[in-house]
C-alpha cells in the first residue's frame, strides 16, 4: 500500500485541505464521519485521528491491507515525529519502519498542515466554549489543550517545517496562493490542480461560519499569565518570525 502519513494540530483547516488533495487524486470529496473512511469505487482510504484508540488503527490497516492502494493516514495533536507504524511511534526514516512489511508499506511521505498560531488557538478556545465535540468512547465533550502543551505542540510541528524536516502546506497558503497550492500538490502527489478550492468541505467551523478564518484571533480572550508565557517565548517568537506569521501585541 501506497502510505501518506500527514498530521496537524485539531482546529487547522487540515480536512479542507486533504479534502483538497483527495479531490484531485480520486475526483470527488469524502466526510469526515468515520475514523476509517472507504471511498466508493476506488481503493483509496483514509484513516483520521491514527494516534487515538491505537489498536482500532491497526484493526483497520490489518482488515484492509490486502484492499488498500493509496492511504492517507492522519495524526491529530501528535508531535510532528508521530507515526503508528514504529513500535516506539517515533518515526526515523521510510525503510527502518517496524510494520513496513506486515503492511507492504510504500512510504509516499510525511507531510504536516499548519496554521497561524494566533488563529488556531481562538478556535480551540471558541470550540471548548461551544462544546463542538464529544468524545468518542464516552458522553462528555472533547476539550483541546489551550495551555501550555498547545503552545509545545504548534512549536513541534513548526520547527520541523522551518528546519525542513517535513513537507508542509501553511492554510494561509492553501486559502490565498495557487502558486504555492500548485507546487504542493505537484511535489507530494503528482497530480495538478484540476478542481480548486472552490466548495471544499471540511469539518465543522468553531465560529460556525467560514468567513473571516484569517481574522480568528480578534476573538481572543488571554489571561494575562498566557499572555506572558507566549511573549516571553523566544522560540515561538523565532517561529513565527521564519513562517511569516503575525506577531500578536497584547
Amino acid at each position: 500500500m501506497k502510505v501518506y502519513e500527514t498530521m496537524a494540530l485539531s482546529r487547522s483547516g487540515h480536512h479542507s485541505m486533504k479534502n483538497w488533495i483527495i479531490r484531485n487524486l480520486i475526483g470527488f470529496q469524502i466526510g469526515w464521519d468515520y475514523k476509517m473512511i472507504v471511498t466508493n469505487g476506488t481503493n483509496f482510504y483514509h484513516l483520521g485521528e491514527a494516534n487515538h484508540d491505537i489498536p482500532l488503527s491497526h484493526h483497520f490497516l490489518n482488515e484492509f491491507k490486502e484492499k488498500i492502494d493509496t492511504i492517507i493516514i492522519n495524526y491529530e495533536d501528535a508531535p510532528w515525529n508521530y507515526t503508528i507504524l514504529n513500535d516506539n511511534t517515533i518515526f526515523e526514516g521510510p525503510l527502518s519502519l517496524d510494520k513496513r512489511n506486515e503492511y507492504n508499506i510504500e512510504h509516499k511521505g510525511r507531510i504536516c498542515f499548519i496554521r497561524d498560531f494566533y488563529d488556531l488557538l481562538s478556535s480551540r478556545i471558541k470550540s471548548n466554549e461551544e462544546t463542538i465535540f464529544s468524545k468518542w468512547n464516552e458522553d462528555k465533550p472533547h476539550l483541546f489543550k489551550v495551555d501550555e502543551i498547545y503552545i509545545e505542540r504548534w512549536k513541534s510541528h513548526a520547527t520541523a517545517c522551518v528546519e525542513n524536516k517535513i513537507s508542509y502546506l501553511k492554510f494561509e497558503d492553501w486559502l490565498n496562493n495557487k502558486s504555492v497550492r500548485d507546487k504542493f500538490i505537484f511535489e507530494n502527489f503528482g497530480v495538478r490542480d484540476s478542481h480548486g478550492i472552490n466548495g471544499i468541505i471540511g469539518s465543522k467551523s468553531s465560529f460556525s461560519t467560514n468567513q473571516n478564518v484569517e481574522n480568528r484571533h480578534s476573538a481572543l480572550s488571554l489571561s494575562d499569565e498566557m499572555k506572558d508565557i507566549i511573549l516571553s517565548d523566544k522560540d515561538l517568537d523565532y517561529l513565527l518570525t521564519e513562517l511569516n506569521y503575525k506577531k500578536l501585541k497584547f
